[in-house]
């Protein structure tokens, strides 16, 4: 009887068997969203690249702002302008992002301010130094580094790369995956069913996880119970990507076919995880191409996806920690797990942090 294997074990084992790293090339930022950096992202410049003003206000002496006192308006500096020197006992209007005129220390927001007339402004509050004011470099200062090789780029992330003057990055080249399901029982939807037939639900679903990870994806259909169809399909396939799935039909069955097909051109492990759902699960290699076998019900299926195919994926594709991210969440009633297998339960979370099963 083959041996169960923990979740945490097969996860780590998975994540080291990907040692190689996909191609980097250069890619215009604007194209970068969801790809994987090949290199650390560092500031071009210092952000900000000069004092502003965070608020629309007033820019003044910190030692002058006295509460109820009345001060000249002596200029008026908007976004972008290049302001004059602030004369004495005068304030100057100054707008967000505002650069605040020398000899000024402070910004006194408009709301704590009463105008008077168009020329004058009488102050509500007191200021202290630098109240206000974003300094220059306080976000990121010239050769800052900012990103490490390895992450996933997100838009907030292009925004960024974008404010210090980055014209294109270092990437990763996107993997390539195939996906095949197997079995003479299935239809896919919108073929008619006979008897003992069910329609393909895996292969859509594990497609668009594969897809949602930013990866180019193949659907290579799916695999007759034939040994001799199997093996040349895998042959044929294995040559177009980096990573092969396939769900369903890994088993000792007389008519599951992929076992022998997958050791016949490649190597192959089987596992038996402590873990539900999803307890078999196969990995190997087909020449240079991953090979990854899910099992062929389809909760199994998503859930060795999502916990182990995903990480691996994202891994091979360059992600420096592709582990899945956990949050803690009180779930709002009893449950006992008796059994030795860790268990894996859907549920909902609610902004309280509170789970409810599915």
């Amino acid at each position: 009887m083959q041996t169960l294997i923990e979740f945490d074990q097969a996860l780590t084992e998975l994540l080291a068997s990907t040692m190689r790293e996909p191609t980097k090339i250069t890619v215009a930022l604007s194209s970068c969203a969801g790809r994987i950096l090949a290199e650390d992202v560092t500031s071009l410049i210092d952000i900000p690249g000069f004092n502003n003003s965070q608020v629309d206000g007033y820019a003044a002496r910190s030692d002058e702002v006295k509460r109820g006192k009345e001060f000249e308006i002596s200029q008026r500096i908007p976004a972008g302008s290049r302001p004059t020197s602030l004369k004495k006992n005068t304030v100057a209007r100054i707008f967000t992002g505002a650069e605040p005129p020398e000899g000024s220390d402070c910004i006194v927001m408009q709301e704590d301010t009463k105008l008077i007339g168009d020329q004058k402004i009488q102050f509500l509050k007191t200021a202290d130094i630098g109240e206000n004011i974003r300094r220059r470099a306080c976000d990121l200062k010239t050769g800052q580094l900012f990103f490490n090789k390895g992450r996933q780029l997100s838009p907030a992330d292009i925004g960024l790369c974008a404010s210090v003057g980055k014209v294109s990055l270092q990437v990763f080249e996107k993997i390539t995956v195939g996906v095949f399901s197997t079995g003479d029982e299935l239809r896919q939807p919108g073929e008619k069913l006979e008897r003992g037939q069910l329609f393909d639900s895996n292969r859509p679903m594990i497609i668009n996880c594969v897809k949602n990870l930013g990866l180019n994806c193949i659907d290579f259909g799916s695999l007759p119970d034939r040994l001799d169809t199997t093996i040349s399909a895998i042959e044929s396939a294995r040559k177009k990507v980096d990573a092969l799935i396939t769900c369903g039909g890994v088993s000792v069955g007389e008519e599951d076919h992929l076992r022998t097909a997958v050791e016949q051109l490649g190597d192959l492990k089987l596992w038996k995880i402590n873990m539900k759902p999803g307890k078999p699960f196969a990995f190997g290699n087909l020449g240079k191409s991953a090979y990854l076998g899910l099992p062929g019900n389809p909760v199994s299926a998503w859930v060795t996806f999502s916990l182990l195919c995903r990480p691996f994926l994202l891994k091979l594709s360059g992600v420096n920690d592709p582990k899945p991210v956990l949050i803690k969440a009180q779930i709002g009633s009893n449950y006992e797990n008796l059994t030795s297998r860790r268990e894996f339960l859907r549920v909902n979370v609610n902004s309280g942090g509170h789970g409810q099963y599915i």
